[in-house]
């Protein structure tokens, strides 16, 4: 004889009909220890599961299609792309660090940092972008490796920093450091794109020197892509 059965035939007195005992009674009850209660509720938990609904729900064919095959987590391409950035992580992270910390970045000269990272987007761009930005994140309070990186993705052309770099970029207006949020605007009229433009167009700063430094930009940057 089960738990339940058991509770059901020594309790007849209080409730005669079996079909009427809920599964909350029987688990609230003083009297079941906590391990019984646990024992039947695994045993009984398919008999007390809500019947299917009839009413067709008209977002599931929607969401049954969208599935994602975890299997496909484990592919090739991204057992590489992962290996890469635990590469990047481990073996490049701290010279990387250390070159942003002791450089000076001259206009004309590549520095080594810079050389490090054209090295690495040559081998994996994918991987690289991603490492640069997790970095940046990462050491979004530490200004000269925020600076260090600014300088080094506002040197490259748009297609080869794209998207991670705009969104570096982007990240910069936010910060409290008016030289960072400079050097965002910077690489933004680097890139000199219609993207570069539309969001520059959204930037409003309370410091007069860097507004009119923005509104300069958004005005060049509409006469070379609009031909205004």
């Amino acid at each position: 004889m089960n738990y339940l059965s058991e509770f059901l035939s020594t309790n007849s007195s209080k409730k005669e009909d079996e079909s009427t005992w809920t599964v909350y009674e029987y688990l609230t009850n003083r009297s079941i220890t906590r391990k019984r209660r646990e024992r039947q509720l695994r045993q009984f938990r398919f008999q007390f599961e809500p019947e299917p609904s009839n009413t067709t729900d008209p977002y599931s064919s929607i969401f049954s299609d969208v599935q994602i095959d975890l299997s496909l987590l484990n592919s090739s391409e991204n057992k590489l792309n992962f290996n890469r950035e635990d590469y990047l992580r481990t073996k490049i992270t701290p010279e990387f660090l250390n070159l942003l910390k002791d450089e000076d970045f001259e206009f004309g000269y590549k520095t080594r940092s810079e050389m490090l990272i054209v090295e690495q987007l040559n081998t994996n761009a994918l991987a690289t972008r991603n490492w640069l930005n997790e970095i940046f994140l990462k050491h979004f309070h530490d200004e000269s490796i925020v600076i260090g990186i600014l300088r080094i993705i506002g040197r490259f052309d748009q297609e080869i920093i794209f998207p991670q770099g705009q969104t570096i970029a982007l990240a910069a207006l936010s910060h409290e450091s008016d030289e960072i949020k400079e050097l965002g605007i910077r690489a933004f009229e680097k890139w000199g794109t219609m993207e570069s433009l539309n969001i520059l167009k959204k930037v409003k700063s309370d410091s007069k020197w860097l507004q009119d430094y923005i509104d300069q930009v958004t005005s060049d940057l509409e006469a070379e892509v609009c031909h205004i």
